[in-house]
């Protein structure tokens, strides 16, 4: 019996979604996840939300080295 295995294009076109939340003052975040997205050759699209005092960013991430983006996001963001 075969398993059905994903082709490398049909992985890296379907987007992830990551997010954080930061002071609002904290206007360095944003910028990390971009040059972490360029470095790495990810289309990164961000999104913020201000609510009181607090900034969340949401960024959709895809391509090719998605995988090695969340494991940088996770310890540098």
């Amino acid at each position: 019996m075969s398993t059905p295995t994903a082709t490398p294009e049909a992985r890296s076109t379907k987007p992830i979604c990551v997010g954080l939340s930061c002071w609002l003052w904290d206007l360095g975040k944003p910028q990390a996840i971009l040059e972490l997205g360029q470095r790495l050759g990810v289309k990164v699209q961000l999104t913020q939300k201000i609510r009181g005092l607090r900034r969340e960013i949401e960024a959709q991430v895809s391509g090719h080295n998605v995988d090695h983006f969340i494991s940088e996001f996770v310890r540098h963001c």
